[in-house]
């Protein structure tokens, strides 16, 4: 009933109608089928009696030739006396235009027909390939007594100007006694040529009704429906701002003329109403026109980010501050997850909304953001939850600052007090590595003397004792000049620059370090090259760059498996077409990763654990190597160790030294 109310009226004139001429349709089609299956049956019955009567016909022709064959010799075949009457009285019966009876035996031999008498047609096969006679001939010695047989076979026959194939229908009766099939067929379409001819003015008939119940529905609706269909046309103008519309009232007195009177006195009373409401809305419009437009530039006009979400956490607005934080488009930003943009992504909005429902007003709550090429950019956000007229949460408000300068000035703030920390660090060991190496110096100057002493002593002159001796004066010289380095090395301070030859401070280097590396189960290769041109450059910070390679070296390969050795050489090479020295030193540690290699030489970034680096000493190794106008490079494989490499200008190439 709903369904019915919600249609249009002229749908509902079609529903009624239909529902008046479907039940008068469906009878009439329903009698029609009925007198057509009596028709079938009819013209079938037709047949069955035929074959009945022919059947009867050559039953008395069988009693009447043995009672003549009385006192003759009996026999169970027909005579050509019987065939011939039978054949007679057989061609004077037709089926239809082109059917016919015909006889013939179980094996499928013609007995009597009109044209192929003798023939044998038990292989005869219909349009289909079916062997139509075969199965007649099986069928029909099965019957019982009085039992008539049915097929029906698609067929064509061009000598009676049967070119395509129709559906024939043959009934058929056996006669035991002679062992003969009597048969009577013709094409279905002549046995029910009055049932066709039923079912075409039948259905004329049908289709008139149809006709006229169109015809009746189309008429009504003009009178009934279009009327009410111009009204609710009007209405609907009405509504979307025409005011003006007004129906045409005629002189008739019915319910629509009442109704057209009806509307055009509402439509009166709406439009002076209206006018009245235009302008106060108006007044109001221009209000609201003028504070929108006072918010869009205070919200236009800000530096900071401005976002508003729904509670999904879809972005409702952003200002153009926040575009171009995130170097974005506005109509892009809308639409978008607002985590979509957070580095921790979905977590961190839950993280916030949590914050929200415990505080409604979050500030300085630090964040990063991601902009449209996957930058991330520090911001300092406050946000505010958003409430409608019933006070029920309908989304956000975040303020976005960002806080890259702040970050960085930070950042470099903390970097000059390490610095300045590491500065007064390596002083303060340089004074203990100089008074340690003066108060060592006294006594290794008495066991000098003593050493000398001894050497005079004749008790020394056996060969035993003359090699102890010697053993223990090499071991106070390697003292004796570690120490003296060490006192040279604590007084560096500014670059002192004179010639040199770079295997010096790498041999310096390595004899500080060795004995430690050797401690530690690792092997030193050396491989110097001796005709080596001279460089202008400070032997004390040269050492300290060469110590530190050796030192980071020394930690890459404490905790691997396998061999372990550090490889020294130095050799000629060529810098910017100059003739230049290199030094290179190789572990065989597990590498730098890939991902890291170009922060190597940064200040403060360092691979090592907690406490054991401050990520400062490649730092200053590059600046020393930069203050000697050379290079210092890398190469590393993965669990193959890595290589520093380090380059600077022989002195007869540098160019004003400083």
């Amino acid at each position: 009933m709903k369904f019915f109310r919600g249609l249009k009226i002229q749908s509902k004139l079609i529903v009624i109608y239909c529902v008046v001429l479907l039940p008068l349709i469906a009878g009439e089609m329903l009698t029609i089928r009925s007198f057509s299956a009596t028709l079938r049956n009819s013209a079938e019955l037709e047949l069955k009696n035929i074959v009945n009567h022919l059947y009867h016909l050559t039953d008395m022709q069988a009693r009447f030739s043995r009672n003549e064959s009385t006192g003759r010799e009996q026999t169970t075949e027909p005579s050509r006396n019987d065939i011939n009457y039978l054949k007679e009285v057989f061609d004077g019966f037709t089926i239809g235009h082109t059917g016919y009876p015909y006889i013939m035996n179980s094996k499928g031999v013609l007995i009597i027909h009109p044209a192929r008498a003798g023939d044998n047609i038990y292989t005869t096969r219909d349009s289909k390939g079916l062997k139509f006679i075969k199965e007649i001939c099986t069928k029909a010695v099965k019957l019982g007594d009085g039992e008539i047989g049915t097929i029906r076979y698609p067929w064509k026959n061009p000598d009676e100007g049967v070119y395509a194939p129709r559906m024939k229908i043959l009934k058929f009766r056996y006669f035991p006694k002679w062992d003969w099939i009597i048969a009577v067929g013709s094409y279905e379409a002549e046995i029910y040529k009055q049932l066709g001819q039923v079912k075409a003015s039948t259905t004329g008939i049908l289709i008139l009704s149809i006709i006229l119940g169109l015809i009746m529905i189309v008429t009504t609706s003009r009178i009934i429906a279009d009327p009410v269909i111009k009204l609710s046309k009007a209405a609907v103008r009405m509504a979307g701002g025409n005011r003006l519309q007004r129906m045409s009232v005629k002189s008739r007195g019915d319910e629509i003329s009442r109704l057209d009177r009806s509307f055009n006195s509402m439509a009166d009373q709406i439009r002076k109403k209206t006018e009245n409401l235009e302008q106060v809305v108006y007044d109001r419009t221009e209000e609201l026109r003028e504070s929108r437009e006072t918010y869009r530039s205070l919200v236009e006009g800000m530096i900071d980010g401005i976002v508003t979400t729904d509670m999904s956490g879809t972005i409702t607005f952003v200002n153009s501050g926040m575009e171009k934080i995130l170097d974005e488009k506005r109509d892009d930003i809308c639409g978008k997850k607002i985590f979509k943009y957070y580095t921790k992504g979905i977590h961190q909005a839950r993280e916030i909304m949590q914050l929200l429902r415990r505080d409604t007003n979050l500030a300085h709550y630090e964040i990063e953001i991601l902009t449209a090429d996957k930058r991330a950019i520090p911001m300092r956000t406050s946000n505010n939850l958003l409430y409608d007229t019933l006070g029920n949460e309908r989304g956000t408000l975040g303020i976005f600052t960002d806080i890259t300068q702040e970050k960085k000035l930070q950042k470099e703030l903390t970097q000059a007090q390490a610095h300045l920390a590491h500065i007064m660090k390596m002083q303060a060991l340089g004074d203990l590595v100089a008074g340690v190496a003066h108060e060592i110096n006294n006594p290794l100057m008495a066991a000098g003397t003593m050493l000398h002493v001894m050497s005079k002593n004749e008790f020394f002159d056996e060969e035993k004792n003359r090699k102890k001796l010697d053993l223990i004066k090499n071991c106070h010289e390697r003292i004796s000049k570690i120490v003296n380095h060490l006192r040279e090395f604590s007084r560096a301070t500014d670059l002192e620059r004179t010639e040199i030859n770079i295997n010096t401070p790498l041999e310096n280097a390595l004899m500080i370090m060795g004995q430690q590396l050797l401690n530690m189960g690792m092997s030193i290769e050396k491989q110097m090259t001796e005709d080596l041109p001279v460089i202008y450059g400070d032997p004390n910070y040269l050492e300290q760059v060469f110590m530190n390679i050796i030192g980071n070296a020394r930690d890459a390969m404490e905790n691997i498996e396998g061999d372990k050795i550090l490889t020294a050489k130095s050799f000629n090479c060529k810098y910017k077409n100059q003739k230049a020295v290199g030094v290179a030193i190789s572990d065989t540690g597990g590498g730098i990763p890939k991902e890291v290699e170009d922060k190597i030489f940064e200040p403060f970034f360092t691979t090592k654990e907690i406490g054991k680096g401050t990520g400062l000493g490649l730092s200053i190794c590059f600046g020393i190597i930069k203050e000697h106008n050379g290079t210092i490079e890398l190469e590393t494989k993965k669990e193959q160790g890595t290589t520093f490499i380090i380059i600077i200008p022989a002195k007869a190439e540098h160019i004003n030294p400083v």
